[in-house]
């Protein structure tokens, strides 16, 4: 059946070359369409096809704005929103593109019913859904259950041995971590790389010597270092909202809020184990939002809690892996080793 619909189609296209087509008439869209505000004056032919393109670019189907088959009803929000956006579209191209469809749909939704605001990085276009069933202190609660929080309070420092995956290259990394400070080596093919965090000022080491900066510049370096233990070593959050969402198939329950500097932290627990599987933080600039998100796996026992052994950082640079083989306990970690080195 397709074979010979392409075929008609082909001899058709032919003959166009051949045979004159009559004229037909092409009436405002009005005329022929019910219930026509925005694209009042354009041509009916055009509005099918612009009809297909919105889904196209929000990757939904007719319903999605319509209301089931009656296409003139205006009982739904989302078409009220295409109307709004379909001006907003025209006014930004007329004032800078001299009219052409520079700007489209498509430009900021890139197949999602909502758009984007964030850098693209893995996890943006996750949408949790507010939920009043979601009690971010019960979810809190059960997650210091299944890592055994109890246990974690008697943890103050740990040691890490493993492997560092960046921009296809692995490596050797180990560091020693305490309570949200930090110091990691990385074996590198030109010599040992360091970093680190004091509690107060980040440090890296590079061909040009050890270079530092406040805490307050380096936000997107700390989150992607933290080891979370439980509840209470997790982000200070105001406005606590809870939510859910999916991942990977599998059902997340999320907790929301603010830290003290404005950033927008997203917390998702999976639903069956309790376990952290992603953090997202989103960092307000003047000109949006930047996006980072960090996954949580392989849990594995230390010290009577369970600390994910891989920590995959995604963030608009690229994707970070971090793979632990070993990871042990020592409380007396001297808190010197976590400044930057002398020279």
């Amino acid at each position: 059946m397709r074979r010979s619909y392409g075929f008609l189609i082909l001899s058709l296209t032919g003959l166009c070359g051949a045979v004159a087509i009559p004229h037909q008439e092409d009436p405002p869209a009005e005329k022929v369409f019910k219930n026509i505000t925005t694209m009042k004056g354009a041509k009916a032919s055009d509005i099918i096809p612009s009809m297909h393109f919105i889904s196209a670019s929000l990757n939904v189907k007719c319903e999605f704005c319509h209301a089931g088959q009656d296409f003139a009803s205006d009982a739904k929000g989302p078409k009220h929103a295409a109307r709004e956006m379909i001006e907003m579209q025209r006014e930004i191209n007329a004032k800078n593109f001299g009219g052409r469809n520079q700007v489209t749909c498509a430009t900021c939704h890139a197949g999602h019913t909502h758009p984007i605001p964030v850098p693209p990085v893995e996890g943006a276009t996750v949408r949790a859904q507010r939920s009043a069933d979601v009690k971010p202190g019960d979810v809190l609660a059960a997650y210091g259950k299944a890592v055994n929080a109890d246990a974690a309070k008697s943890i103050s420092g740990l040691h890490l041995q493993g492997t560092n995956l960046s921009m296809g290259v692995k490596s050797d990394v180990s560091g020693s971590y305490s309570a949200g400070k930090f110091t990691y080596t990385t074996k590198t093919p030109k010599g040992d790389q360091r970093q680190g965090f004091n509690g107060t000022m980040g440090w890296i080491t590079n061909e040009n010597g050890v270079q530092q900066f406040p805490a307050v510049y380096g936000m997107l370096f700390l989150n992607e270092k933290l080891i979370f233990t439980g509840p209470d070593s997790l982000p200070k959050l105001t406005g606590l909202g809870g939510a859910t969402a999916t991942i990977d198939g599998k059902d997340m329950l999320v907790v929301t809020g603010t830290e003290e500097d404005k950033t927008r932290v997203t917390l998702y627990f999976d639903k069956k184990s309790g376990l952290l599987s992603r953090t997202m933080f989103s960092y307000p600039s003047i000109l949006g939002n930047l996006a980072q998100t960090n996954d949580y796996s392989n849990y594995r026992k230390v010290g009577g809690v369970l600390l994910p052994t891989k920590i995959i950082n995604h963030a608009t640079d690229g994707d970070q892996v971090q793979e632990f083989h070993s990871v042990k306990v020592d409380n007396a970690i001297d808190a010197t080793v976590f400044d930057p080195p002398k020279k």
